[in-house]
C-alpha cells in the first residue's frame, strides 16, 4: 500500500499535510495508536532533519507498507554544501551514502569527497577563514544540535541517505 505523495516546502506548506497523510495511512494499514504515533513522530523528524541541515526544503514525502515493514520516503532536490552533505550522510544508520554502490558509484563518491576536502576550508581552519568579524558569524549561525538525527535513529529500524547530484533521498524503515 502506498500513500499519496505530499509536496513539502520551506514555507511550511505540506508539513501538516504530511502529518495528516501519515495518520490516515496508519489508520488504513490497521496500525495501533502507538504505531501510528511513532510514524507521525518519524515523519516530523524526517522533515525537520532535512530542513535543519539544508536550511531550505522543497521535497516530496510518501509512505509505503509491505507486510510488517513501513517505509517513509523524503526526496528533495537540493544543492548541498560539504558540511550539509556530511551531516545528512552521518544521519543514516550506516553512516554511508547509499548512492555509492558498485564501482562507478564508489568512484564518484571518492571524487566528490576529494573535492570536498579541498573546498571545506572551515573544517581545517575554522570559521575565521570566512570572515574578519568572527562574532557576527557565530551569532548569525546557530549550531545544529542534531536532535532530529538522534530521535530518528532511536525510533526507526534503518535510516538510509542517498545523495547523488542535487537529489537527496531519505528513506526510513520501521518494522511494525
Amino acid at each position: 500500500m502506498n500513500s499519496k505523495i505530499i509536496a513539502v516546502h520551506n514555507s511550511g506548506q505540506g508539513f501538516i499535510d504530511a502529518q495528516q497523510e501519515t495518520r490516515e495511512f496508519a489508520a488504513q494499514a490497521g496500525l495501533s495508536p502507538k504505531q501510528g504515533t511513532q510514524l507521525c513522530l518519524i515523519t516530523e523528524e524526517m522533515l525537520s532533519l532535512v530542513h535543519s541541515v539544508t536550511g531550505t526544503l522543497n521535497a516530496e514525502f510518501w509512505l509505503e507498507n509491505e507486510g510488517t515493514e513501513c517505509k517513509l520516503h523524503l526526496t528533495a532536490r537540493q544543492k548541498l554544501g560539504n558540511t550539509q552533505r556530511n551531516d545528512l550522510i552521518e544521519s543514516s544508520s550506516s553512516g554511508k551514502n547509499e548512492a555509492a554502490k558498485g564501482f562507478l558509484g564508489k568512484l564518484r563518491e571518492m571524487f566528490v569527497s576529494a573535492l570536498s576536502v579541498g573546498g571545506d576550508i572551515e573544517k581545517y581552519y575554522g570559521s575565521e577563514a570566512y570572515s574578519d568579524d568572527i562574532s557576527d558569524k557565530i551569532i548569525a549561525m546557530p549550531k545544529w544540535d542534531k536532535y532530529e538525527r538522534s530521535v530518528l535513529l532511536a525510533l526507526s529500524d534503518d535510516v538510509k541517505v542517498s545523495i547523488r547530484g542535487g537529489v537527496v533521498d531519505l528513506t526510513v524503515l520501521k518494522k511494525l
